[in-house]
């Protein structure tokens, strides 16, 4: 009996030594499916299609962008988590899926820090605070010593609960000290018309969102969340120069396959993301957009999103911020 066993152990070793290795790194003619959790024409479209893009032309891979819109994301991420690990279907990710909702969120199909292996980072997009163009102040520091003798405080409005903006806004909360009630909208444009109109008193927003409300006088930008101004806004100052120091808030967008991948095949996506990002027509597509290129390989944007998770679920906490599911 015991040599029966023996043999049969000898034999399954023999067979494994000789069966050929899996495929680590994606073949000329695959398909791959690039998920993006929103409608189509919105920015992380656009981040998908410079990957497939990518692929296509570096490696003839046929490529192709994939929407599952729905609960901010979520659908896409819990359909990528779930897929199969060989890389052929990967995941447009960003800092509210990735970093904002494992924070607010306590039941989602999916655990975040687990389910995902991240490949690359493609873009960042700046935040921008503003307040209405007659708003008394212009600069951060006097509107945290007007908002102190502002009746009944501030309102602060974000595109919805539980969004990066809002956490952003309740950064600020928690660091200036003062007394500032949150308005969710459905969507940036609204909430703009009433900070427009006086009805809330400051917000942060992607940049691309108000640029032009604050390039026609309507809106006042007061300082940008980026660690360095902006080229489009070279007059604002960053938060840091508004002196609030450790205030980087900054919206990436990457890929992201599911957990447990090959790293012959994550190095291997993620030097098409580098290249990608590097080639003229990537840097004029994510500019026109609004976003900055800030390629990074695997191991610094895995760095950068873990940080993510843990600054956002800090503020939850700190905040006490609660969301309805």
């Amino acid at each position: 009996m015991r040599r029966a066993i023996a043999s049969l152990i000898l034999l399954a070793l023999g067979t494994a030594a000789h069966a050929p290795p899996a495929a680590a790194q994606l073949e000329p003619g695959r398909v791959v499916r690039v998920i993006v959790g929103y409608a189509p024409g919105g920015s992380f479209d656009v981040n998908g299609r410079i990957l497939t893009d990518g692929l296509r032309e570096q490696l003839g891979i046929n490529a192709i962008v994939e929407n599952r819109p729905g609960a901010g994301g979520t659908i896409a991420s819990d359909f990528v988590a779930k897929a199969p690990r060989d890389g052929a279907v990967l995941l447009v990710g960003g800092a509210g899926t990735h970093g904002v909702t494992p924070a607010v969120r306590r039941n989602l199909p999916f655990n975040a820090g687990r389910d995902f292996t991240a490949i690359g980072r493609i873009a960042e997009f700046a935040n921008v605070m503003v307040v209405g163009a007659d708003t008394p102040v212009r600069g951060v520091q006097e509107f945290i010593a007007w908002g102190r003798g502002r009746p009944g405080g501030i309102n602060f409005g974000s595109q919805g609960a539980g969004t990066s903006i809002h956490l952003t806004g309740e950064l600020f909360r928690l660091r200036s000290g003062l007394s500032m009630t949150h308005v969710p909208y459905r969507g940036s444009a609204p909430a703009v018309l009433d900070l427009q109109a006086g009805r809330i008193q400051v917000m942060f927003d992607n940049l691309p969102n108000v640029f032009g409300q604050i390039q026609g006088g309507t809106l006042r930008a007061l300082a940008v969340t980026s660690g360095n101004r902006l080229p489009t806004l070279p007059e604002v100052p960053t938060m840091a120069e508004a002196g609030m120091p450790d205030f980087v808030v900054t919206s990436w967008v990457g890929i992201f396959g599911p957990a447990g991948m090959n790293p012959r095949t994550v190095a291997q996506l993620s030097d098409v993301i580098q290249r990608a990002v590097a080639a003229p027509e990537g840097q004029a597509r994510l500019r026109t957009i609004g976003a900055t290129p800030a390629a990074a390989p695997a191991a610094e944007f895995d760095a950068v999103w873990r940080a993510d998770m843990r600054r956002w679920a800090d503020v939850v906490r700190d905040a006490k911020v609660e969301i309805e599911e």
